[in-house]
């Protein structure tokens, strides 16, 4: 017989003081303030010790809240200090801290209060989008030790901030890129506003002292300041002329350098055309789009950081009788360490002691427990979540599996996108043909006619070929596309991504918390239905995932009693006068006496693939709970639409290959594209080796496909991801509706359009004007003029496309 549990109607929830979230019955207390868990209540009441209660006027959205309750004396370790902490002239010491939980203004507010609350600290600065937090405190009234507490208590778990020193240095070219485009904004403007005064000249008589006022002014402006701005340009161009290879950047830094030089050769004779106004919208452009370019780089690597940033920064170690926290910077392979129930473990070691049950999600992508004991290798990022390990420690820091991953993230992620590389080919033959046209253009005029009509016809060829659309074609496009994506929805973070997304290949998607929702939940029950209510309050003490999956699926007012828990085994104990059994089939099994019928639900449930758990009432067995990982409801329609454009599916899972099967099957993936129980390494070198036969996309939700998606030519996070993940990846979808990725594909197909239009556009364009100016037939003034048309050109053209516009 096939039962389905019912809960009971039940009174409006009461909403939690802090996050707003059900308070569950069993925390519930007449005439007091009620909270969901004890993180939120700790949280609460630390925020209204410090009277930052402003802070739940001020937030956006409410969330549950975690707080440790660690002393972080490791902080304040000497080794530690080393590394992370930076003494200032006046005294005071500074460190970077990367802060969880970061959502909202309101965070930034209640962390930037704690020199209201913690005595002896200077200042505390907040970057949101980095989740980091620049502390400054003196350390003759407070320690780091304090103010992270304080952090703790308010509900953001503070960690050091790794890659400080490459921060620092993107700071500083980022600051440096900024200043140059500063520069040439304001000259452009300025230079625009004489160059007006001199085309009305023109056309309306102008006074000879003022058109030499003008252009001396003109010249003062730009050659100083776009000398200035352009000096990535030339800098660029001369190394490449070192190295004996042409750039894009040759034939930029020739038309600017010529027409700064000629036009202070016009200025200084008293006769001919300036060009200063169009030179300084031509810097401006080239740097806009190389910030652009270059924010998007900048996303690329910071998920290896925020990975490394998220590890155990302290650990338990054992020194004797004694057991000493410190910094993860003091462990050593061969120490030892002690793990408790709830800690991350933080290194690559053996268990030496203990038995316990891990969620080794982090790697594996596995939805179940693992079950360790003495004899074991565990890895650092794993969580312990049923009893105490001691491990002596095989590997720390970067040497650890998770290091490794970080490394091949971050080696991975440097690849540049074929459309790029297209780009860099025709920019090669652009430098060669434009250099040679505009040196032949110099000798043939100088010979037939003069010097002077030699070097202007010269000068209007390398502006008017300017290869500034050439240059933006790419950028505007994606930048277009990645605006309008993200209103949707959908984050992507280069050119990569979209030109992979056009072009149909392979796509891997992972199972857990991608086509499925990510945790255990009951899916089966075979039995009385009335055991769900005993097996509740036997496990409401428990942290097991399968005590929170059968809190979620049941409730109850009962109380157990005489709680005994075997570790990854089951779960005794008392409720109103009835001994309950909670665990699995041959726990149970050795403690009651044999039932046919249970035995058949156990074989079913684990022939579908679901986790068996049997429920025993004075010593009977009663029931079976079957525990599984549901698919989400759109999966099958997403993927059907996927396959119909072209896309080959495969599933690629870290969890049993029998499970991996399953889903499979409910979605339609014949079973030989079915992969399960892959590793974070094995994924990545299965989705590396499908490289070689065309575009590979991996879609995943979890650390343990950051790897793949950095070896994939285009990398997908579905909602939910961990931050890692959603940082590697080259697409991030904001609904969990995973049918956005089928909307993505189409999105990046009209934007790869649209890139090869407006490559076909500047390269006509220079073409055209190219062939005129060699002919004699533009003059200077009128390429100075002409020369923007092709820029605007392609902006148009990137404003037309059709990618990730709004739904109808």
């Amino acid at each position: 017989m096939t039962a389905v549990l019912r809960d009971a109607p039940a009174a409006a929830p009461v909403p939690c003081a802090h996050c707003q979230l059900p308070v569950p019955v069993g925390r519930l207390t007449e005439g007091a303030v009620a909270y969901c868990c004890s993180g939120c209540e700790i949280v609460a009441s630390a925020i209204a010790a410090n009277g930052l209660t402003e802070f739940y006027a001020l937030r956006d959205t409410a969330a549950p809240a975690t707080s440790t309750g660690r002393a972080y004396t490791e902080l304040d370790d000497p080794a530690f200090q080393r590394v992370h902490v930076q003494l200032a002239a006046d005294g005071t010491a500074r460190a970077a801290l990367y802060l969880e939980d970061l959502r909202c203004t309101a965070c930034v507010w209640l962390v930037e209060s704690a020199p209201r609350c913690v005595p002896g600290t200077v200042e505390v600065r907040v970057d949101l989008g980095r989740s980091r937090a620049d502390v400054t405190w003196d350390p003759g009234a407070t320690q780091l030790s304090t103010i992270a507490r304080f952090l703790d208590a308010v509900g953001h778990v503070p960690h050091p901030y790794r890659g400080l020193d490459r921060d620092q240095a993107r700071r500083r070219e980022d600051r440096a890129l900024l200043t140059k485009l500063g520069v040439a904004g304001a000259a452009m403007g300025n230079l625009m506003l004489l160059a007006i005064a001199l085309y009305a000249g023109l056309f309306g008589g102008m006074a000879r002292a003022d058109a030499t006022f003008f252009r001396w002014a003109s010249m003062l402006v730009a050659v100083p300041a776009l000398g200035f701005a352009a000096t990535p340009m030339f800098r660029t161009a001369i190394g490449a002329l070192r190295a004996r290879r042409l750039h894009l950047d040759l034939p930029l830094s020739i038309g600017i350098a010529a027409g700064l030089g000629w036009g202070t050769l016009n200025v200084l004779r008293g006769a001919g055309e300036i060009y200063f106004d169009s030179l300084a919208m031509l810097v401006f452009l080239l740097l806009v789009a190389r910030w652009v370019v270059l924010r998007h780089q900048r996303r690329a690597s910071t998920g290896a950081e925020l990975l490394l940033a998220l590890t155990p920064s302290r650990a338990r170690r054992v020194d004797g009788d004694a057991i000493v926290e410190v910094p993860i910077e003091a462990i050593v392979a061969g120490d030892l360490v002690k793990v408790l129930v709830g800690d991350v473990i933080p290194v690559d070691g053996m268990i030496v002691e203990g038995r316990s049950a891990l969620d080794v999600g982090l790697l594996t992508g596995e939805s179940r427990p693992v079950e360790v004991s003495a004899g074991e290798v565990v890895n650092a990022g794993t969580a312990n979540l049923a009893g105490p390990l001691l491990v002596r420690a095989t590997a720390v820091g970067e040497t650890t599996r998770v290091g490794r991953l970080v490394a091949n993230i971050e080696a991975l992620s440097a690849r540049k996108a074929p459309i790029e590389r297209l780009v860099d080919r025709i920019a090669g033959r652009f430098v060669k043909v434009v250099t040679l046209a505009a040196f032949v253009t110099f000798v043939a005029w100088t010979a037939a006619v003069s010097l002077g009509v030699g070097a202007e016809n010269a000068m209007a060829l390398l502006i008017v070929t300017c290869p500034c659309a050439l240059a933006l074609a790419t950028p505007l496009a994606v930048t277009v596309a990645l605006g309008r994506a993200a209103r949707r929805g959908v984050l992507i973070k280069g050119a990569d991504a979209l030109e992979r997304l056009a072009t149909p290949g392979t796509m891997f998607v992972d199972k857990t918390g991608t086509l499925t929702a990510g945790k255990l939940s009951v899916v089966s029950w075979r039995g009385d239905l009335d055991a769900a209510s005993l097996a509740v309050a036997v496990e409401a003490g428990s942290n097991h995932p399968i005590a929170r999956a059968l809190r979620e699926h049941a409730t109850t007012t009962s109380v157990a009693t005489a709680i005994e828990e075997e570790l990854g085994r089951g779960i005794a104990g008392v409720v109103d006068g009835r001994q309950v059994l909670v665990g699995a089939p041959p726990w149970v099994r050795a403690r009651t006496s044999p039932h046919p019928v249970i035995e058949g639900w156990i074989a079913e449930l684990a022939e579908r693939g679901e986790t068996p758990i049997v429920i025993a009432v004075d010593h009977r067995p009663v029931a079976v709970v079957g525990l599984s990982d549901p698919i989400r409801d759109d999966a099958r329609a997403a993927l059907d639409r996927l396959a119909a454009v072209g896309w080959r599916i495969e599933l690629l899972s870290g969890d049993d290959p029998r499970v991996a099967r399953r889903v499979g099957a409910a979605l339609g993936i014949p079973a030989d594209r079915c992969h399960g129980g892959a590793t974070p390494e094995a994924k990545a070198a299965r989705v590396t080796a499908a490289r070689v036969g065309g575009p590979v996309v991996m879609v995943g939700d979890g650390v343990n496909d950051a790897a793949a998606m950095a070896g994939a030519t285009a990398g997908i996070a579905v909602a939910g991801s961990a931050e890692i993940a959603i940082e590697v990846a080259d697409v991030y979808l904001r609904s969990p509706a995973i049918q956005d990725i089928a909307a993505t594909v189409d999105g990046a197909s009209a934007t790869l359009a649209t890139i090869r239009r407006n490559l076909r556009l500047s390269l006509v364009y220079n073409l055209t004007a190219g062939t005129l100016a060699v002919a004699g037939v533009i003059h200077p003034l009128i390429a100075a003029l002409v020369m923007p048309l092709s820029s605007l050109t392609v902006l148009a053209s990137s404003l037309r496309s059709h990618a990730f516009r709004e739904r109808s």
